[in-house]
């Protein structure tokens, strides 16, 4: 270690710097990309596009430099233009607190680069925004997907906007609110083209279902989207994949109600479809997989174009009906039954891991996709036979966050568990070269934490596995606290990749424990499903395990125990509180505690409903499942966090814990961060300040004295 160095401090949050979305041009020359910094001094981040060509050694430059939030890149065809949307202001201002006012209130529009140089220049207006977006194959026109309300919508839309007397909502949908975009209301998204040069703009959809996530085909030809007209979209996820001619605007159906499909890609010669489905679009426990449907021939569909309609559970009367579950307990509503099965080929079937993200095909029989396998999001390639391979990483260290593919090159976002994503790039047979990384430099001057991977056997039998951060410093003969942070989902998995909040820990001296619990994906998927229908014990236990794995090693002070977790995790701190008394002190953040008092409230009714039925009908499994049935055990000191607008763990959920446990004299505080999602760092100071909490948290009850707090009580800081 050098002595220059210094430990991870929470201002360094501020020196963040973040990469995403690596696109290269058709010719694979250059790479765009999108670069996430913190303006501190507006308590905001900005999302700006950069640009580099792929030459080793070639210095990324910037095209916008605003405080705006740049997102969804996508070059023309013919690599002369580079498309986004964006949310910045029409006309610019001069005064950056001016954009930053208004960038929140800003639908998305679409806005494109000319690459010969110039300012970039806004496409559409839309006054709901735009949502997703493709280009044609003669790079003239766009198709995209935008809400487009009715006479009486727009009335609606404006009275229930209104910031000094807003009319009331009026709810209709039993999907009535989601977190971030809050209450729901029944505008539908439809599709439209626009020619670049013109503006002009003509609409291909209409009706009351939404068609979504828009695709020019290779040829032309065909506008792929992604549509659910079930009749009854709020019950169910049945997202099919159709096609419309932009011409004729003639429909046809390539799906049959049997998928959730995502991430849909024409196949170079548009013959083809690949995309992302679990095998049963409801059953969130079963992994994704990468299937193939081809476009022809597939059947021409007249009218609106609804295939069927959902069933409920008293139209079939509690019996068992077309494959449809008759148990009222577990399913208080019946899916609706597919036409047909879709002829459609299963290319992961070899896999057994997760097919995750961005669908590509790197050839006519050759598709790349990002998987994940054992807690690792790798670069895979499939064909169309079925075999698979890992092109990066190789090895365990590190996982891939997004990449892009042409003309042999190949550019990948990678993180490692000492620095955020950087741009790796990859051409041909010669070894990948890192282009880019903004976050390396500054991280040079800070200690992190040294990363190891740990496996354990559970009370089971079985095999677990976790990723261990241990001090800059630990000493094989020395032990240090342990601070154990559980992953939310539960369907996700700790990977190797750089976590600020984890890093600091570790490098303020404390060993962090991250296990991938059965529940966590990319372990296959009888793993992954052991714990559907009854969350904790499982769970529970693959954590104390590690615990315990870690004091074997002696690694860890066992009077020196600490837990936290946000989501998932902090449900799962919630039950950890209520079934054992090894931890000093808990930080639960976002999580639940009565899953039946939850049910209607939160956005998850779906998932609710197909894990243990409706509360109504199962009020047993909800009680036996939910972390209140540990209350009177519970004797660790908890700090509490919350969002005042979460609507994934609503506020109302820890509220209840707080007073139950007041009630009963346990040491507990709640910290409510108002206006606030399902996000734990959604404005860099509230990142910051809920890290400063949790240091003094674990710091009174007998945790580390961390150069935060020293800090503080010498008032250099608020």
């Amino acid at each position: 270690m050098d002595i220059n160095q210094k430990p991870l401090a929470l201002d360094d949050f501020y020196r963040m710097v973040w990469i995403t979305e690596p696109r290269l041009s058709p010719d694979g020359t250059r790479v765009a990309y999108i670069q996430k910094t913190v303006v501190k001094e507006q308590n905001t981040y900005t999302e700006n596009v950069w640009i580099s060509d792929v030459k080793k050694g070639s210095s990324p430059y910037p095209l916008s430099r605003l405080i705006s939030r740049d997102r969804e890149l996508q070059w023309s065809p013919d690599g002369k233009y580079l498309a986004m949307l964006s949310q910045r202001p029409s006309e610019w201002e001069c005064h950056p607190e001016k954009q930053l006012l208004a960038m929140g209130n800003i639908p998305a529009q679409i806005w494109i680069y000319d690459m010969r140089g110039g300012e970039p220049r806004q496409i559409t207006t839309r006054a709901e925004g735009i949502e997703s977006y493709s280009w044609a194959p003669d790079s003239c026109r766009l198709v995209f997907s935008s809400r487009e309300p009715s006479p009486e919508d727009v009335d609606y839309l404006k009275k229930v906007r209104d910031s000094e007397s807003p009319g009331p909502l009026v709810i209709t949908r039993t999907q009535h609110k989601t977190d971030e975009q809050g209450y729901l209301d029944t505008v539908p998204s439809h599709l439209f083209t626009i020619d670049i040069a013109t503006r002009a703009l003509t609409q291909l959809t209409t009706g009351p279902c939404s068609e979504v996530l828009p695709q020019w085909s290779p040829t032309g030809e065909w506008i792929l989207f992604s549509s659910n007209r079930t009749g009854d979209p709020d019950n169910n996820q049945r997202h099919d994949l159709w096609l419309i001619n932009p011409e004729s605007l003639q429909v046809r159906r390539l799906t049959s109600g049997d998928v959730a499909a995502r991430h849909a890609s024409f196949s170079p010669d548009g013959r083809r479809v690949a995309f992302i489905s679990p095998r049963q679009p409801e059953d969130v426990y079963l992994l994704p997989r990468l299937w193939v449907a081809e476009t022809a021939p597939s059947p021409v569909v007249t009218g609106e174009f609804s295939q069927y309609v959902g069933q409920g559970w008293s139209e079939i009367g509690g019996v068992v009906s077309d494959g449809c579950p008759a148990d009222p307990v577990g399913h208080a509503h019946v899916y609706p039954k597919a036409l047909e099965p879709t002829p459609m080929r299963l290319v992961s079937a070899n896999y057994d891991g997760t097919v995750e993200d961005h669908v590509l095909w790197a050839g006519p029989h050759t598709i790349q996709v990002l998987g994940a396998h054992r807690a690792q999001s790798k670069l895979l390639e499939f064909d169309l036979s079925g075999r698979w391979q890992a092109l990066y990483p190789l090895s365990r260290e590190g996982t891939v966050m997004d990449f892009d593919s042409r003309s042999g090159t190949v550019a990948l976002a990678v993180s490692t568990p000492q620095t955020p994503s950087g741009i790796i790039i990859q051409a041909g047979d010669e070894p990948g070269y890192l282009l880019t990384n903004p976050a390396r430099s500054w991280l040079r001057e800070r200690t992190t934490g040294r990363f190891q991977w740990m496996e354990y056997a559970n009370h089971d039998g079985g095999l677990i596995e976790a990723l261990v951060l241990l001090p800059p410093s630990h000493q094989a003969d020395r032990t240090a606290p342990l601070l154990v942070a559980i992953h939310g989902g539960p369907m996700s998995y700790e990977a190797p990749e750089f976590e600020f909040e984890n890093q600091y820990w570790a490098s303020q001296g404390y060993v962090v424990l991250l296990a991938n619990y059965r529940g966590s994906t990319s372990y296959g998927e009888e793993f992954c499903q052991a714990i559907q229908g009854h969350w904790g014990p499982m769970e529970h236990d693959d954590i104390m395990s590690g615990i315990d794995a870690l004091i074997t090693r002696n690694w860890v002070d066992p009077t020196r125990l600490y837990c936290t977790g946000f989501s998932m995790g902090g449900i799962m701190t919630n039950w950890a509180i209520g079934h054992t008394d090894r931890f000093r002190a808990a930080i639960s953040e976002h999580g639940l505690w009565d899953y039946a008092s939850v049910f209607g409230e939160d956005d998850c009714h779906l998932w609710w409903q197909d894990d243990m039925g409706v509360p109504w009908q199962n009020p047993e499994a909800y009680r036996a499942s939910s972390p209140s049935s540990g209350l009177a055990n519970i004797h660790t000191p908890l700090l509490i966090m919350a969002g005042e607008h979460d609507w994934r763990c609503p506020l109302s959920q820890s509220e209840q814990l707080y007073v139950a446990l007041k009630k009963r004299g346990v040491p507990t505080e709640l910290v409510i961060y108002p206006q606030e999602h399902h996000e734990p760092d959604s404005r860099p100071m509230r990142a910051v300040d809920r890290l400063q909490r949790i240091d003094r948290w674990l710091a009174r009850y007998g945790g580390l004295i961390t150069d935060s707090i020293a800090k503080e009580s010498l008032g250099e800081t608020k």
